[in-house]
């Protein structure tokens, strides 16, 4: 997986000034990234801002987007264990899910009920994840609204 982070703004040495970040990108790696296509365009919409035959860009949000890498091209090659994770926050997420399981995309970790709760030691959200066609997990989920004390 390589992260991309696209910026207008150079990073000076010795200055107090921070360099600013306009896109992030983050790229994986398949075999086959044609294959992928129906996934990241088709069942998730996603609008496509690069389209080669060894690079294929979906944007995100207006400062993300996800990059499919032809194996052999680019810095880094297909690997069978995929040590990353697309996390797409929304506050859609049961339509996310109810979407992907009626396309019957292999889902790795449920949905929980609305009201359950994140349990000691977990993140503040509620989703679930996914694989996507080339193996790589992608996961959907919302921030839990903190509970108010009254």
């Amino acid at each position: 997986m390589t992260l991309a982070v696209l910026t207008a703004a150079p990073a000076i040495a010795g200055t107090e000034a921070t360099a600013s970040v306009d896109e992030t990108v983050t790229f994986f790696y398949y075999d086959d990234i044609d294959a992928l296509v129906p996934f990241y365009e088709g069942l998730l919409k996603l609008e496509k801002t690069m389209d080669e035959d060894w690079v294929k860009i979906y944007r995100l949000t207006p400062g993300s987007s996800v990059g499919l890498v032809a194996n052999g091209r680019g810095l880094h090659a297909v690997s069978e264990d995929k040590p990353a994770m697309l996390s797409i926050v929304t506050d859609d997420v049961d339509a996310w899910y109810q979407r992907l399981v009626s396309a019957g995309v292999p889902v790795v970790s449920e949905l929980p009920p609305e009201d359950s709760e994140a349990g000691e030691g977990r993140a503040p959200v509620r989703g679930f994840v996914v694989t996507d066609p080339g193996g790589y997990t992608v996961e959907f989920f919302t921030w839990r609204k903190p509970e108010s004390s009254e």
